[in-house]
């Protein structure tokens, strides 16, 4: 089975000796040949291909916007045949699936699916070497995944040969611009930014982030598996950062043109160079299969991935406003679902509970369980998978290895709400009031509302009992307003918090002006704006 998914590409030839062919779909460019005789196990052959892509002018729509003058950037599937079969391509329309009588909805298969571990999410090739020589103009440069073997001009041609040392997915890119290149090397990786020359402003803050990243992952996670990582900026045609092998396509929209000057704004051009960095081990090492679940172990770690080093890089007092941003776009997302939510465990590619859901939970179960003991239990399953063919990762070893760190009923609890349920949490902080003791220390009492409710795929809840131990915390300063530090942290620690109201005492030496629950949004609270009161006398 030889597919070309890409509408733009002509094919010009294809090669496969002693083969037949048997059918040729022209118009979804789709052939299957057969072998004169089978493979054996541990053979190799060769298919040969040529494939024209060409953009000139203006079309009336759908501009290609991926081949251009100065900014090319292309994946393999938009220039190259994937072979073998997968759902690529396949009707998504709700309408015309149901007009010849298919399923209205063509989903991934079901978590426990054996069958389904025989794929990865990423496509169905498995792991493999690279030997990739891309030809360029001669002032552009030329990048692709792997080592840079050669680099060379031969008339008016650039090119440039990239080899893998480790495996790779079979998806990469290679990108071609006249760029100026920021370079820095730390713990035996060449970094590099490539960028048009006049977008500087977050360059640096771009390779400081992949060397913060790095050595986080390094020392928690294992090795990196690259000696160079490279960031190459792409036109702003289309606004997203994108992880291959060691190279991290970045739009210039997103973080060469950002303007994270203001220190009480969210720093996402590091956030999203520690999401895109984290990938080199979630999807570059461990690849999920492609079933239920899948993007847990894909996009809800490197979410985590890059929450660990913003933690480091900040420190956790500055965490909140980042969680905040994801807890809220996920409640504002629930009711535009068109199908069915899910928990984490079975999500199916679902943005707003992968990305948004995805990094408050798993910023609360290392909270919970430790940021050690997560990590370490982490460490142990990409060496586990790293890699690895089929049967590839699912879900269930990484809720699994949660529940291994689980201590008491509580914790066990708490992973099973967070990653096999949808649950929504409401907790409130009714009033504050203090005294002044006869010692000179001030005793606050805060009034804390709480309830837990389990929802369906439809949003339909119901309400369970909650016992769980939650933080209760002082300040000096609101935590959710302006520059916030660690300094205004009177007091914080958890306290055990069931279902209703109940008034807690807490005695300090200083006077707090704030207190709330839950003050750092580590839950999924319905309403995280009534978690901090003003303390009254």
């Amino acid at each position: 089975h030889v597919r070309f998914q890409d509408p733009y590409i002509q094919i010009k030839s294809v090669d496969i000796p002693d083969s037949k062919l048997e059918m040729n779909d022209e118009k979804y460019k789709y052939r299957i040949y057969r072998l004169d005789t089978p493979m054996a196990v541990g053979e190799h052959r060769s298919i040969a291909f040529k494939a024209f892509r060409h953009a000139q002018g203006f079309r009336a729509r759908e501009n290609d916007v991926r081949l251009v003058r100065n900014g090319t950037f292309l994946n393999n599937s938009e220039f190259s045949p994937q072979l073998g079969m997968n759902r690529s391509g396949l009707l998504t329309d709700r309408t015309k699936r149901r007009k010849y009588g298919l399923p209205s909805e063509l989903r991934p298969p079901k978590l426990g699916d054996e069958s389904a571990r025989e794929q990865n999410y990423v496509g169905n090739a498995d792991w493999v070497m690279s030997d990739i020589t891309v030809s360029t103009s001669k002032d552009q440069t030329p990048i692709a995944p792997g080592s840079k073997i050669s680099d060379e001009i031969k008339g008016d041609r650039r090119i440039a040969r990239f080899v893998s040392t480790n495996p790779i997915l079979a998806f990469f890119s290679v990108q071609s611009a006249k760029y100026a290149v920021a370079e820095r090397s730390a713990n035996g990786v060449d970094m590099a930014v490539y960028y048009q020359p006049e977008h500087d402003y977050n360059v640096q803050t771009m390779l400081d982030a992949t060397e913060n990243s790095l050595a986080y992952f390094q020392k928690n996670f294992g090795p990196y598996q690259f000696d160079y990582a490279r960031i190459i900026e792409f036109p702003g045609y289309a606004s997203f950062a994108q992880a291959f092998a060691g190279t991290v396509p970045y739009s210039e929209r997103v973080g060469f043109l950002a303007n994270i000057t203001d220190p009480e704004d969210i720093d996402y051009v590091t956030y999203v160079t520690a999401h895109e960095f984290g990938h080199q081990y979630w999807a570059h090492q461990l690849i999920s299969a492609n079933m239920q679940g899948g993007t847990l172990m894909v996009e809800t770690m490197a979410q985590y991935s890059a929450l660990m080093v913003m933690k480091q890089v900040l420190g956790e007092d500055k965490i909140r406003r980042f969680l905040k941003y994801e807890l809220d776009n996920y409640l504002s997302a629930r009711g535009n679902e068109a199908l069915e939510e899910l928990p984490l465990n079975k999500v199916e590619d679902q943005g707003y509970i992968h990305y948004r859901k995805g990094a408050v939970v798993m910023y609360l179960l290392q909270d919970r369980l430790g940021e050690a003991r997560v990590n370490a239990m982490l460490a142990k399953l990409l060496n586990r998978y790293k890699f690895k063919g089929p049967p590839y990762a699912t879900s269930t070893d990484l809720v699994d290895g949660f529940k291994s760190l689980a201590r008491n009923d509580a914790e066990r609890q708490l992973v099973t709400d967070l990653l096999e349920k949808i649950t929504i949490y409401d907790l409130k902080a009714g009033s504050a009031s203090v005294k002044k003791l006869a010692d000179g220390r001030y005793q606050t009492e805060i009034s804390v509302e709480a309830a837990k409710f389990y929802a369906d795929g439809l949003g339909k809840e119901s309400e369970a009992d909650l016992v769980d131990e939650i933080e209760i915390g002082l300040f000096s300063a609101r935590p959710d307003q302006g520059a916030f530090s660690s300094k205004e942290v009177l007091y914080k620690k958890r306290h055990k918090i069931t279902s209703g109201t109940q008034k807690i005492r807490i005695v300090t030496k200083k006077r707090p002006e704030f207190a709330g629950v839950d003050p750092y949004n580590k839950y999924i609270d319905r309403d995280s704006d009534d978690n901090i009161v003003e303390i009254s006398e």
